[in-house]
């Protein structure tokens, strides 16, 4: 996974990152499957979006509307894989479940009752993010609990 520019040789290279004489930073993904790259897409119209912010250029309207979209599509989807990794990490494993409500709280930087009670809305209640089936479609995962 080396990043590469035609005709272009880069000062400094680490893993899949690299940067090049000309000030770009590019950073090379690897991932499986269409969904995957719907979210590459999306963050990269938001890098767009924050490198035409930060230059001080004129925003044009189709920038601004692509960005908009792309990053209302993108915190959704993450918003789906944030609940179903809070799910997986209550899923039992050997004597305990993988993750204690202050473990995740720690981890999303919510106190542990906040956790909980949106653990059980997920879980019990079965109010899960819609863009759950999106994530869980065709996977062992999409039935394992209740979807809205």
């Amino acid at each position: 996974m080396t990043p590469s520019r035609p005709g272009v040789e880069p000062w400094e290279t680490a893993g899949r990152t690299a940067h090049w004489p000309d000030g770009v930073g590019t950073y090379t993904l690897a991932f499986h499957g269409n969904k995957q790259w719907s979210i590459a897409d999306e963050a990269d119209t938001a890098i767009e979006s924050m490198d035409a912010i930060q230059s001080g250029e004129r925003l044009e309207q189709k920038l601004i509307w692509e960005g908009l979209r792309d990053i209302r599509r993108l915190k959704q989807r993450l918003a789906a894989i944030e609940e179903e990794l809070m799910l997986a990490a209550r899923e039992p494993e050997a004597d305990r479940d993988k993750m204690s409500f202050r473990e995740l709280g720690e981890a999303i930087g919510q106190h542990h009752t906040t956790v909980k009670e949106r653990y059980d809305r997920l879980a019990v209640e079965g109010r899960t993010h819609p863009f759950r089936r999106w994530l869980t479609e065709n996977t062992p995962r999409a039935d394992l609990y209740p979807t809205n």
